[in-house]
């Protein structure tokens, strides 16, 4: 066990909130040492930094830091990761996850610091003999947190293994439920508890979040009251005190506040969750959920009580939130007027549509930004039945303003220009718009009735502020200029995924059919970030048809089986498919059977691909399709693949399962990719990047191509 006295914690939380956090710690009592975006240093003792993750309301996690220094190279990193006791501070054996955030120009993916992290504790440990430790992103047993900036780099102990806006009492959330730390956020910015407030209702309520955080502010109860020691990380540290002591002293600081909490959703699924969680929150004797729309909420509700310097607080529905705001605007001009008969109350909103919080009808008398999962959130206070309610504005302007204007036109002029890619295919899926203006940085696809939306990062040179308000003016006017539904308008974010997983999960499946030459491909558009087929192999995939005939197939990193489904369309003798995923290799099968072709007449195997292909090679396939991903490493296996460094072993140990006179295809998609002039001396390669690649996708090619055989 290691000793622990006075040292320096962090709390991570979200953008441009970090004055809330510094003002927990100082209410605490505590010195606040720095102040970053998302991170707020504090000197204290560990059992500070654990009485801080019991109370903190607006905090992600916090983190006690065990190693502070210079990081600008990856030497400093490694050296400063040498000098950590790590067999003083971990078990024997415990599990670890490693979370990276922050940026240094020597680290180009995130999982590259998690693995010299990694490499660092197994050397130590290798030392005193001890158990390999295994990296687990689920289930770990601790959390190693490390954060560059400026040339620094804070390496610590995640004190929580899951994050803290769970708070043990919503296991019901709904279909987009707001997150807990948001909610405190929005019940800070507004100064909610600084005066008396004699009600707090939620018109729209949801799950009940914002309900259950305010009278939990209200009521001083810790916001991890219901924290389990084991939902702590696992360390020597926690040894230092009693986490059950800590709870207990806690709650002899609580209250019982004398507001009136009163929520209202049209919808009974949603009423019935709500209840459900104030239940496990302990709260049902304080917070009123009733069944009823906006249109129902008036004073008469509150039985006669006083209606000044009470609050309506909502976060109501919004386009990227739901997916459905052909009648959101309608919604909340009757928020607002609903709103005016509460007369001396004040309206708090929380939205990430600008357009929205204007249709409100009301003007808002402070306002305030932040971003929150990838989204920037508007948060707004409105005085109720006084003078500052401005009620001319238009919610629906009838013609796009002439800032989205150029994105329209280059929409319309490309549409012309894929008249010919149109008669050379029969296809309903293909890229509208890839990016091609700076100041709109979205790639836009077309799968049957559907669009699909991806919002890159906008470069440097753009304004951020005035890319969010450009990313809203998409949303709103590029359906509406194709023709098609905003219900089926489907919007992502790939910038939230800095550090992530590739195909990270998101929500519920929307699955529909894509058709592209003769083939049929399940997309899912919403469950992941990449929808299950990419586009840019189109070209690909009919030379496949075109060429297999007879042949022996291998598909290496299968992934959903286009290709391999390409191959047994074009009546290859035999297809076999490898991939590490069981999720993909079920959807592959999907994709075989809508093709009429039946999956038990091919070969599917979930496999390590890297150890598969050194597993007694043979040369029996005509045709080896290699197409890798430019980064992977897997909870099952301590090797990782770098396409850039790892590339020639790969074709070389991949090449070794071609027959006589057999071709290899080796595609990837990483930026700048060159082809190691090394491979020439032992293969003949044409590169077929370019012919390749259709009209689509022809400004910025996403993707190199190669055909390899043995010399």
């Amino acid at each position: 066990m290691i000793e622990h006295s006075i040292g320096i914690f962090a709390i991570g939380t979200l953008l441009a909130t970090d004055d809330l956090v510094a003002a927990e710690i100082e209410s605490s009592g505590l010195i606040v040492k720095g102040r970053q975006l998302g991170w707020v240093t504090a000197e204290g003792s560990l059992e500070d930094a654990y009485r801080m993750l019991l109370r903190s309301r607006v905090g992600d996690r916090v983190v006690w830091l065990i190693k502070r220094g210079e990081g600008a190279s990856i030497d400093q990193f490694r050296q400063l990761l040498a000098e950590v006791a790590w067999n003083e501070l971990l078990y024997p054996g415990t599990s670890i996850r490693v979370d990276v955030t922050g940026q240094v120009a020597w680290l180009k993916d995130t999982r590259f610091a998690g693995q010299l992290i990694m490499d660092a504790i197994r050397d130590q440990a290798a030392l005193l003999r001890r158990p390999r430790p295994e990296y687990d992103s689920v289930e770990p047993g601790v959390r190693i947190a490390v954060r560059f900036g400026r040339g620094q780099v804070d390496v610590g102990v995640n004190l929580n293994k899951t994050p803290l806006n769970q708070r043990g009492y919503r296991t019901e959330g709904g279909e987009a439920p707001l997150r807990e730390t948001l909610a405190q956020v929005m019940l800070a910015r507004l100064k909610i508890g600084q005066g008396a407030t004699p009600f707090i209702i939620d018109p729209c309520c949801g799950s009940g979040t914002i309900l259950i955080e305010a009278a939990m502010l209200l009521n001083r109860l810790a916001s991890q009251r219901f924290r389990l020691a084991n939902q702590l990380s696992r360390w020597t540290g926690l040894e230092t005190f009693s986490w059950t002591a800590l709870v207990t002293s806690e709650r002899l600081l609580e209250c019982e506040s004398k507001v009136r909490f009163i929520g209202f959703d049209n919808d009974s699924s949603a009423v019935e969750r709500a209840r459900n969680n104030i239940e496990r929150a302990c709260l049902s004797d304080q917070i009123e959920i009733r069944e009823g729309c906006i249109e129902d909420l008036n004073p008469s509700v509150l039985d006669g009580l006083d209606m000044a310097n009470g609050w309506l607080l909502a976060n109501p529905p919004y386009g990227t939130r739901l997916n459905k705001n052909q009648d959101l605007p309608s919604l909340y001009r009757a928020l607002g007027e609903q709103g005016k008969l509460f007369i001396g109350a004040n309206l708090g909103l929380v939205t990430s549509e600008a357009y929205l919080m204007q249709a409100v009808g009301l003007r808002a008398d402070k306002k305030w930004e932040l971003q929150a999962g990838g989204l920037r959130l508007n948060i707004a206070r409105f005085a109720l039945g006084t003078s500052q309610e401005g009620g001319s504005f238009e919610v629906e302007p009838r013609l796009p303003p002439d800032e989205v204007m150029p994105l329209l036109n280059r929409l319309s002029k490309n549409l012309k220009a894929r008249t010919k890619l149109f008669k050379q295919n029969e296809i309903d899926c293909y890229r509208i718009y890839d990016a091609e203006l700076p100041e709109f940085n979205v790639a836009i696809d077309k799968f049957g009735d559907y669009l699909h939306i991806q919002e890159y990062r906008p470069p440097k040179t753009v304004d951020e502020k005035r890319a969010a308000h450009r990313r809203q003016l998409i949303r709103q006017w590029v359906p509406k200029h194709l023709e098609i539904s905003i219900k089926k308008a489907i919007y992502k974010e790939r910038f939230r995924q800095s550090g992530s997983l590739q195909y990270e999960k998101h929500t519920e499946a929307l699955c529909i059919d894509a058709h592209e030459n003769g083939l049929i491909f399940e997309i899912n558009l919403t469950t992941y970030t990449d929808v299950g087929l990419f586009l840019d192999h189109r070209v690909f995939r009919k030379w496949l048809m075109e060429s297999c005939k007879g042949k022996r197939v291998l598909n290496l990193f299968c992934y959903t089986g286009s290709l391999s489904v390409a191959a047994a369309k074009g009546s290859a003798r035999s297809v076999t498919s490898i991939d590490m995923s069981k999720n993909y290799l079920t959807w592959a099968h999907r994709n075989f059977e809508k093709n009429s072709l039946n999956p038990k007449n091919y070969n599917f195997i979930r496999d390590n691909v890297l150890e598969w292909i050194r597993e007694s090679p043979r040369p029996e396939y005509d045709v080896v399709i290699l197409d890798p991903p430019t980064f992977s490493n897997t909870k099952s296996t301590e090797e990782t693949l770098d396409i850039r460094r790892d590339h020639c072993s790969l074709i070389d140990e991949s090449s070794a399962w071609l027959a006589p006179y057999g071709v290899l295809y080796f595609s990837n998609n990483a930026r700048g990719f060159q082809l190691d002039p090394h491979l020439h001396e032992r293969y003949e390669i044409i590169d077929l990047t370019k012919k390749s690649i259709d009209a689509d996708f022809n400004r910025r090619p996403p993707h190199k191509l190669f055909k390899l055989s043995l010399r």
